[in-house]
């Protein structure tokens, strides 16, 4: 049998991109790493979910290729046409839609940084370049609205990206910024919502500009990350596109009832951002009284906090100690003495001021 090199059969833009992540965490472990809802999905709506999925046919693929009750009941809840919305398995699937319907080789992607690690590969898969504009810890990781302009002109970007509430910073963007931003862009403006629930944003009115498109996700306030449900949402003639690139059976029967149900029951997750968010706040104010430690603002349900010190003994004392996980950030080389803690339990978030409070105090 002739050898062949994987050079010989896969895309160029594949070959850059770095291993697939392929490490297991310890279950045992409290996961405040992941931006997680830690209240998990409530368990009168899973019953829900089940007992619909027991009377849901599994034998036949879904009629019309889309999951069409659930666009309805987006449409519902964003107040926008069924027309505008694209559903895909994840908001993550739906970033490499667009990249990839979007981008040709040689293009380029203007974007804050650090943000969210997944548009660099998303970027890199097509070929595209990545033209990144620093993010500043001295004024609170603003958003450089005039430099990501400037970029965006000067290198004719077909894409400005930006994450409103920012990941991993957790700082939060006006509406006025990115409606300046999608003002002077040349091409499009992507905004990945992911975080917006839990800093009150609604960037719909964006769409009026014909060339914004805002992604959202059931996984942080929902509590469905396991689930995998994203959706889009454009203007019409835009969406209508990207849709040609979504497989055509985007979300599985339990997927498409699972975000069904939580929709139909949204005013059960009011309490749930309320109490992220009070936790947050507790958690935020705890951290800041120690010494040595800097927790930046956040309109997320997620902390950075800057150490003053290197941060390994520390991560190694909260896992040994209180079998807590935290993120590293070590992927972001802006961030290395920071560490991002995702907002838990109240009894999650004790552990956290207990082990840092022996560590730091």
């Amino acid at each position: 049998m002739t050898e062949h090199s994987h050079e010989q059969w896969i895309k160029p833009g594949i070959r850059s991109l770095s291993a697939a992540r392929s490490g297991r965490v310890d279950p045992r472990l409290h996961r405040l790493q992941w931006n997680e809802n830690p209240l998990e999905f409530p368990a009168d709506l899973k019953e829900i979910v089940l007992e619909r999925l027991a009377q849901a046919g599994w034998a036949h693929y879904p009629l019309g290729l889309r999951p069409w009750a659930l666009i309805e009941r987006i449409a519902s809840h964003t107040g926008l046409d069924a027309g505008q919305i694209v559903v895909g398995a994840g908001s993550s699937d739906l970033i490499k839609i667009v990249m990839s319907s979007v981008l040709h080789a040689g293009d380029n992607v203007v974007m804050p940084c650090p943000t969210f690690l997944l548009y660099r590969p998303a970027i890199h898969m097509q070929q595209a370049n990545n033209i990144e504009i620093p993010l500043h810890a001295a004024d609170g990781f603003a958003l450089p609205v005039d430099a990501l302009i400037e970029a965006a002109q000067v290198e004719d970007a077909r894409l400005v990206v930006v994450c409103a509430p920012n990941n991993p910073t957790g700082t939060v963007y006006s509406f006025a910024e990115l409606d300046r931003l999608a003002a002077g862009c040349p091409g499009l403006l992507l905004v990945d919502e992911a975080y917006s629930e839990f800093s009150g944003q609604d960037f719909t009115p964006l769409l009026a500009r014909g060339n914004v498109l805002l992604l959202r996700t059931f996984s942080k306030l929902y509590a469905l990350a396991g689930v995998r449900v994203g959706y889009l949402l454009a203007p019409a003639h835009l969406a209508g596109e990207l849709q040609k690139a979504v497989s055509d059976f985007p979300l599985s029967v339990f997927a498409e009832l699972a975000a069904e149900v939580a929709l139909e029951h949204n005013e059960r997750f009011a309490p749930v951002r309320e109490q992220i968010i009070g936790e947050r706040e507790r958690l935020a104010a705890a951290l800041a009284a120690l010494p040595g430690l800097c927790v930046y603002p956040s309109g997320t349900n997620f902390l950075l906090v800057q150490l003053d010190r290197p941060k390994g003994p520390l991560l190694d004392h909260l896992r040994q100690r209180h079998n807590l996980l935290l993120s590293d950030l070590a992927a972001y080389s802006e961030l290395k003495e920071c560490v991002r803690i995702s907002v838990g339990t109240p009894d999650q978030n004790d552990l956290v001021i207990r082990g840092f409070g022996e560590h730091f105090g």
